[in-house]
């Protein structure tokens, strides 16, 4: 992927100049040729599926004119998007709902954009003179389509999805905000479904003018305070943003809890709440104690669902407005340069933490890895592990470094339920590393049933691993996920782990292919 990436920014750079030539003749009637010069960048990642964590296969991805797929690997670069603030790619595949994710284009530059995709929950054939209703198994999500509500004297399918942004917030299509370019606002998600219609010859269908259905959109957030009534937004595919229109009402049925409400078309539908923010203030520095610019940062809240970004300034600091009152992790990225992770807790005031900066590597130089555990409300307490190529490990008996040996680090420890716990390799050593999970708590249900997931970033992108179905029993409390192997130019090879599911802590790490333990380096 490393190779592929840098033939792939050279042609960025290449393909960046094009010549609209004038008429010849040399004189005053006929001016010199015009030189134009269109400034693009590209975008590269791994497609997955959210459910399962495998890498998506053909999948489309695509910004305006320019589209590209996935390799076997689920890896895409999509080059020649012209430069822009606010780029939203697409990623299309059969079985799926669409993805959408908005991020910059800056000339010359590759940025990483990684996607999940929801796999289509339920389909159902409709006749529009009759009406009907459409559900998942086992879940309160619902469209109730009333009799001569739909656009069609045919029968039609109908799909729903829930979009379950409680089990990951990158589920979501945008970035989690509404409004305008100049003003957006950002929203926190108490759940999401997507409704579509199609004829049987599969052209988009929806209701007649001024008819309406009713939708139920499950509970699904970190928030354990949900309003009873709350704003309703459909998602703009074209500017990537949330759109408020009408609102739904909390209701229970047998225990499980669902937000109901009537819509005049159909989309991806989310119960949303505007955040009330307050401002933190940090910065990036690499291992020389230079600011970065350009370092695009991301927060993801703990303690609700909803994200937030900024970018780092000239002098490497960022201003990002995070939620008032709340838990939330940061973290930095640049290309294929990640940060560490912090956690942090705000109030009803603005808070600056500049007085310790999120920390990467200088970059080009090596390339950080970053492990992210999160679950459900129970088991309690799940913990990483992280065994060392050199020996040793890390984990919440000994948390590690990032300014010394082993330049890895327990960056953020949760003990009360969801996580995140986040482990950052930040100078990578040439060698095999081990990642595991414990189920400390030894509480039920266990890690498969909670569900646990891994969000594993390394040089080619971001992968997700779910404990694979019947493998990790409910009474296994250990999950070994996958061993790193740790190339010399900082490549990574990931080789998911042959047996899961152990009874006690998994064996330590066989016999190193290095003796001397070297630090990786991009320029080897």
């Amino acid at each position: 992927m490393n190779v592929q990436r840098l033939s792939l920014y050279l042609l960025i750079l290449v393909s960046s100049f094009l010549v609209a030539c004038g008429g010849g003749g040399g004189d005053s009637s006929n001016p010199d040729p015009v030189v134009e010069i269109q400034r693009t960048g590209a975008v590269a990642g791994i497609v997955s599926d959210t459910v399962s964590g495998e890498p998506l296969t053909n999948v489309t991805v695509s910004s305006n004119s320019r589209s590209t797929q996935t390799n076997d690997s689920g890896e895409f670069v999509l080059s020649g998007i012209p430069e822009s603030a606010r780029a939203v790619i697409q990623f299309v595949l059969a079985g799926y709902e669409p993805a959408f994710r908005p991020t910059e284009i800056a000339d010359g530059e590759q940025t990483d954009v990684t996607a999940l995709m929801v796999p289509i929950g339920a389909f159902k054939t409709i006749d529009p003179v009759t009406g009907g209703e459409v559900s998942i198994p086992n879940s309160t999500a619902m469209v109730m389509l009333p009799p001569g509500s739909i656009d069609s004297s045919n029968p039609v399918v109908v799909s729903l999805t829930d979009i379950d942004p409680g089990s990951s917030a990158a589920n979501m299509p945008g970035d989690y905000t509404a409004g305008s370019n100049e003003s957006p606002s950002p929203i926190e998600s108490f759940g999401a479904i997507s409704v579509n219609i199609t004829s049987e010859s599969g052209e988009e269908v929806d209701l007649l003018p001024g008819a309406t259905a009713t939708i139920r959109i499950p509970l699904s957030s970190r928030n354990s305070n949900a309003p009873a009534i709350i704003p309703l937004f459909y998602f703009d595919e074209a500017t990537g943003r949330w759109v408020e229109e009408g609102s739904a009402t909390l209701q229970m049925i047998d225990g499980e809890s669902f937000y109901e409400g009537t819509v005049e078309h159909f989309t991806v539908w989310n119960a949303d709440d505007y955040l009330q923010t307050v401002q933190l203030t940090g910065c990036v520095e690499n291992s020389d104690g230079e600011r970065l610019a350009n370092v695009r940062i991301t927060s993801s809240g703990i303690d609700y669902t909803g994200t937030s970004q900024a970018a780092t300034n000239s002098l490497g600091v960022f201003t990002i407005p995070v939620r008032s009152n709340s838990s939330m992790t940061i973290r930095g990225q640049r290309g294929g340069d990640i940060t560490s992770t912090r956690a942090i807790t705000t109030n009803d005031s603005d808070l600056d933490i500049s007085n310790a900066c999120l920390a990467t590597i200088t970059l080009g130089e090596q390339r950080p890895i970053s492990i992210q555990l999160t679950w459900g409300e129970f088991p309690d307490d799940l913990d990483s592990w992280l065994y060392l190529p050199e020996g040793g490990f890390i984990s919440y008996q000994n948390s590690g470094s990032l300014e010394s040996l082993p330049f890895a680090n327990l960056d953020v420890d949760d003990t009360s339920s969801y996580g995140p716990e986040v482990v950052t390799v930040l100078r990578p050593r040439v060698g095999r590393y081990r990642y595991f999970v414990h189920n400390y708590s030894s509480s039920r249900p266990g890690i498969a049933a909670s569900p646990a997931r891994i969000e594993l970033t390394t040089p080619s992108g971001t992968r997700v691993f779910v404990p694979p179905a019947g493998e990790v029993p409910a009474e296994t409390n250990y999950w070994t996920v996958f061993d790193l192997l740790v190339a010399a130019d900082c490549s990574v090879t990931v080789v998911p782990a042959s047996s899961p599911a152990y009874s006690e802590f998994p064996p330590e790490l066989p016999e190193n292919d290095s003796s001397d333990f070297e630090f990786c380096q991009v320029n080897n």
